[in-house]
């Protein structure tokens, strides 16, 4: 007895390829919160460069003036004092240095500073998702450095700060006491020969002459100019006397 035909078979199907594993909705919308967190960062920081330029700027042009106020030499009193004006000059730039300073260090710094914790934390949560992000922990970490005179304690951005405008400060208070106390207006020489004064002319005798402009009495005379001959043929024509050819 013959066996029975075998049923047909179908041909496997293809295989498909697996499908990357899509981001949760709470992983991309934390991704963006980090974006624009980021974002903030460096508006922050930016506006801090910007504020330490124009500082700069301000005690460079303070120090222009009071070079040019050592050509006037100007001197005041100043609680019994005297004190160059090129000194006053220079060291009245510490005021809107200072209000530099408490814009940066007291107002936007804080801003920065909060703009860094919370990126951390977002970060901390993208990291519980299972995103490795550390950037502001990586900068936090490597922000900070040490000085040969500060052997344990690290030099963070704060101190950073306190440093850059003790520089400036300190350099304006050296070149005012210099300018203010070494400075001093020099006396103006006359070199012009004083005026000749000649005395009052009642004060004189009758023959005598006045001292500035003395008359020499024993100089001899001037001779008198003589006449002066023509020298050569003269062109004078002699008179003629009746008729020449009569006489002949």
């Amino acid at each position: 007895m013959a066996d029975p035909d075998p049923a047909p078979t179908s041909p496997p199907a293809p295989a498909v390829p697996p499908t990357p594993p899509l981001t949760p909705p709470l992983g991309a919308g934390q991704i963006e919160i980090w974006k624009k967190i980021v974002d903030v960062q460096q508006h922050f920081n930016d506006l801090e460069l910007r504020i330490r330029n124009f500082a700069l700027i301000v005690t460079g042009a303070f120090l222009g003036l009071g070079g040019y106020a050592i050509k006037d030499g100007g001197v005041v009193k100043l609680f019994g004092l005297e004190v160059s004006i090129a000194g006053l000059v220079v060291v009245s730039a510490i005021f809107p240095l200072a209000a530099f300073y408490f814009m940066d260090r007291l107002w936007y710094h804080r801003l920065l500073d909060g703009s860094v914790y919370a990126g951390i934390e977002a970060e901390t949560t993208l990291k519980d998702l299972g995103y490795k992000v550390d950037l502001g922990s990586k900068i936090k970490e490597h922000s900070p450095f040490k000085l040969w005179l500060t052997k344990k304690k690290m030099i963070r951005s704060a101190t950073k700060m306190d440093l850059f405008y003790a520089i400036l400060a300190g350099s304006l208070l050296l070149v005012a006491v210099f300018l203010g106390f070494g400075i001093r207006p020099q006396a103006v020489v006359d070199k012009t020969p004083p005026p000749v004064v000649a005395p009052p002319a009642a004060n004189l005798p009758a023959d005598a002459a006045s001292p500035a402009f003395p008359t020499n009495t024993s100089a001899p005379a001037l001779p008198a100019p003589q006449p002066t001959v023509a020298a050569g043929p003269s062109n004078v024509a002699e008179p003629i006397v009746g008729n020449s050819q009569a006489g002949k």
